[in-house]
């Protein structure tokens, strides 16, 4: 398992969700309304990492959904930080190397 820090923003989104004792909505997660977070991407962007759920609603809609924080989440609402599963790319056997041949030069 490797670490990643998050940035000032989602912290504040975690600590925010961290707070309130019911899931929120994705409007009152939206704490700095700027062209970022104009369309809720950031929102699905932590669904897809592991540091929200949906508690209703789903990624179509992402201000309607309700949200609830994830023990990854709680533990990166509290420390700044938290584990993921680095993504590597499958390993594949060598392919095979055809036999080097020798050109033959004509003689004269």
């Amino acid at each position: 398992m490797a670490i990643r820090s998050i940035s000032h923003f989602t912290w504040q989104v975690l600590r925010t969700a961290k707070r309130s004792r019911k899931p929120l909505g994705g409007r009152a997660l939206r704490l700095v309304p700027n062209w970022h977070t104009k369309d809720g991407s950031f929102l699905t962007a932590l669904v897809e990492v592991g540091l929200l759920a949906y508690a209703t609603g789903s990624a179509a809609a992402p201000f309607d959904a309700t949200y609830r924080l994830t023990e990854r989440g709680k533990h990166a609402a509290e420390y700044g930080e938290y584990e993921y599963e680095p993504k590597r790319p499958p390993l594949e056997p060598p392919a095979a190397t055809p036999p080097i041949r020798k050109s033959v030069a004509k003689k004269k």
